[in-house]
C-alpha cells in the first residue's frame, strides 16, 4: 500500500510557484543574515559599496546568485551529466 509506485521529485519537476517560493526563502535568509549579523556587529564597515539603509550591490549580487542557482537546478544539469 502507500508509496510503492511513488518516485521522489526533482527540483526541475516542481511548479514555478514553488521555485519562486524557494528563491524568496533564500533571499529572506540573506536579509536575516544582513540584519542580525552584518549590521549589528559592524561587519558592513569591511564590505565595499555596502549601504546600511538602502538596497546595495551586495543585495543585487545575492539575488543574482539565487536566481542562477535556481535556474541551474531547474535545468536538470548535474555534475555527472555535464561530461
Amino acid at each position: 500500500m502507500g508509496g510503492k509506485g511513488m518516485k521522489p521529485l526533482t527540483f526541475k519537476q516542481l511548479p514555478l510557484v514553488v521555485k519562486i517560493a524557494v528563491g524568496i526563502a533564500f533571499y529572506n535568509a540573506w536579509l536575516s543574515i544582513e540584519e542580525f549579523v552584518i549590521n549589528r556587529h559592524g561587519l558592513w564597515k569591511h564590505m565595499p559599496y555596502y549601504n546600511l539603509t538602502d538596497p546595495c550591490i551586495w543585495d543585487l549580487a545575492v539575488a543574482i546568485i539565487i536566481v542562477l542557482a535556481i535556474w541551474r537546478a531547474s535545468s536538470g544539469l548535474t555534475p555527472s551529466a555535464e561530461h
